[in-house]
């Protein structure tokens, strides 16, 4: 009986230990079903994800070749909530506010802006879309603080923050089906609220209402009013799921470096030109471009009107563009003097027009019987003026002959006229005013006298000539050397440093890319008009010669690994030989390759067949 006894509970055990064995099994395999499809679902969503992200940044560069695009670099709005289940479905909104349900910077995926299909979850659910306020497309001209430009890629200027990285400037959603959810206090605190998603809304069902994102997306991604903040990872998500969105994520580096080449390719097309028929305006027969700004960081954002190379110091030939206009701090107003025999200067108002004045004095009756002097037939007195900053800035030449100066006091007759850029970073200009009349005074007739000393025993009277012309100015072009596509329907003339919008540089200048833009004039090109041209490395056969350059723009991209920004050396924002600044003439790179670089170059001259830049 024992033994019997005995034997029925080990098979029992037996019995036992089979159950366990395969409810184990059993368990393990669903397990293993469910960890495969989750693995599924997110390996479903991070392809599609990873689609959509390379059409948006495909689309934002494309835009940056629109050269009727004044702000390129921006990012379409989402779909308007309107066009959901209709026929305008996947189509951008004209215009992004962050209020729901007007149109806003979180919404569906404009997969029909984008030039893609439909693009679904593993949920089958449409992607969504948010967008920084500061990237996102706008029908007006954005507020001076949302340009687009090389510090658009820092925190500071308001880019969104996913999960802890503060410098995104969209990110794309997968929203995963629809959640129940209660979360915890501490969830709670990280930005979940309960939520009973619901999705009748017309992405489902035609006669649906608008969707709604907090149907779609939980948690930070669900803020309402829309904010800054999102993210996809939440405290204890695991335990009591209150998120299952899944996204990916632009940052501003990447989207930047993405343009750096468009970009180049229009600062070609559309500024170069401009600067090569500037070249044309001073000296005659030759090239000649004013001097840079000295190099500073580009983040200590110099005021525009203080991009002025320094007058009467030591000049520098690279650096940033002296794209100030004739004003305070880069006022080149005329500061001269009148010398000669027996004249005294009245020197040179600072007006516009300019006039300059000099007494000149004819004996008296008196003088003449006293001194025994009759005087002489003729005077000449010589105007030297100088304008500051006239070869460091870009000027008008406004004066081109002694056509443009008039005698407006007295009688001269006007000759010897010279004007010049300087190698101090003055323009100089120089005219001889010639008076005939009969008994004029000259001091070297009076031994140790001067002739104005002579007032006083009414010996002498003082005659006046004074000259008038008109101050240098802004430049105005008249596009010749820019090809038809790129004057954009505008005929001109072009202001060169005030541009209107939809001139060709407007975007150029309206968005500060000429913070970004490291300028080398050769020395042949400069004021000193002597030491010949700069060499570009690498430049592509097709487009001319690699060592006639007369000028280089290299377009600064996003910090690379190994730089640190704001700096005062030029190694932390352009890279490999383009900040080896040692060596005349100087020797730039077309691309960087040597070393990690993003480096795009605009110069000139270069043969495309469309812009004459030369």
């Amino acid at each position: 009986m024992r033994l019997r006894a005995k034997q029925r509970g080990v098979t029992l055990l037996i019995f036992a230990l089979v159950l366990i064995l395969g409810f184990a099994a059993v368990l393990y395999s669903r397990l293993g079903r469910w960890t495969n499809a989750t693995t599924t679902t997110r390996n479903v969503n991070a392809q599609v994800l990873q689609q959509a992200k390379a059409a948006l940044i495909g689309y934002v560069v494309k835009e940056v070749l629109d050269l009727g695009n004044d702000f390129p670099g921006r990012f379409p709005c989402p779909e308007s909530p309107g066009n959901a289940g209709t026929a305008s479905e996947g189509i951008a909104a004209g215009t992004c506010s962050p209020t729901f349900p007007a149109n806003k910077t979180v919404g569906r995926l404009p997969w029909r802006t984008l030039g893609l299909d439909k693009l679904l979850d593993a949920s089958s659910e449409p992607l969504w879309y948010a967008v920084s306020a500061n990237w996102a497309f706008d029908a007006s001209p954005p507020a001076a603080g949302k340009m687009i430009n090389v510090a658009s890629a820092t925190p500071a200027s308001g880019n969104l923050s996913v999960d802890g990285t503060n410098n995104v400037v969209a990110v794309i959603f997968a929203p995963g089906p629809p959640l129940l959810t209660n979360p915890s206090a501490v969830q709670i605190a990280a930005g979940c609220t309960a939520s009973n998603q619901s999705r009748s809304d017309r992405s489902h069902v035609p006669t649906g209402a608008t969707p709604d994102y907090r149907d779609y997306l939980e948690c930070q991604n669900a803020s309402s009013p829309v904010d800054d903040t999102f993210g996809v990872s939440v405290v204890d998500n695991a335990t009591n799921p209150v998120i299952n969105d899944q996204a990916v994520v632009i940052t501003a580096s990447e989207l930047l470096n993405a343009m750096q080449g468009p970009l180049a390719e229009r600062l070609q097309r559309t500024v170069a030109p401009l600067l090569s028929e500037f070249g044309d305006v001073w000296v005659s027969g030759n090239k000649f471009l004013p001097y840079a700004v000295p190099f500073t960081a580009p983040e200590n954002n110099i005021a525009a009107n203080a991009h002025c190379g320094p007058s009467a110091s030591a000049q520098q030939r690279e650096g940033l563009l002296p794209i100030a206009l004739n004003a305070a701090p880069c006022a080149s107003s005329w500061i001269g003097n009148f010398t000669g025999d027996g004249i005294t200067s009245g020197g040179c108002n600072t007006a516009a027009p300019v006039v300059c004045s000099f007494n000149y004095y004819r004996f008296t009756a008196l003088g003449q019987l006293l001194l025994g002097i009759t005087g002489a037939n003729s005077i000449t007195a010589t105007l030297q003026a100088n304008a500051p900053h006239g070869a460091a800035s870009f000027r008008a030449r406004s004066v081109q002959s002694t056509a443009d100066i008039t005698v407006t006091a007295g009688s001269a007759t006007l000759s010897n006229f010279s004007i010049a850029p300087k190698t101090d970073g003055d323009v100089g200009l120089s005219v001889q005013a010639s008076v005939s009349a009969p008994n004029i005074c000259k001091d070297s007739l009076l031994g140790g006298l001067t002739c104005n000393g002579l007032l006083g025993f009414l010996l002498v009277t003082q005659q006046t000539v004074s000259v008038q012309f008109a101050q240098l100015a802004t430049p105005i072009l008249a596009g010749s050397k820019l090809s038809a596509g790129a004057k954009n329907g505008h005929a001109g003339p072009f202001d060169l440093l005030n541009p209107a919008a939809g001139d060709p540089h407007y975007w150029f200048i309206r968005n500060e890319w000429y913070r970004y833009a490291y300028y080398a004039v050769a020395p042949g090109t400069s004021a000193a008009q002597a030491g010949g041209n700069m060499t570009v490395n690498g430049f592509p056969a097709a487009n001319g010669l690699t060592n006639d350059k007369r000028f280089v723009l290299a377009l600064m991209g996003p910090a690379v690994t190994g730089q640190t920004r704001p700096a005062v050396a030029i190694n932390q924002y352009v890279e490999g030989q383009n900040a080896l600044t040692g060596g005349s003439p100087r020797a730039f790179a077309y691309q960087v390759y040597t070393v990690s670089g993003n480096d795009r170059i605009a110069t000139c001259p270069f043969t495309d067949g469309v812009s004459p830049c030369d």
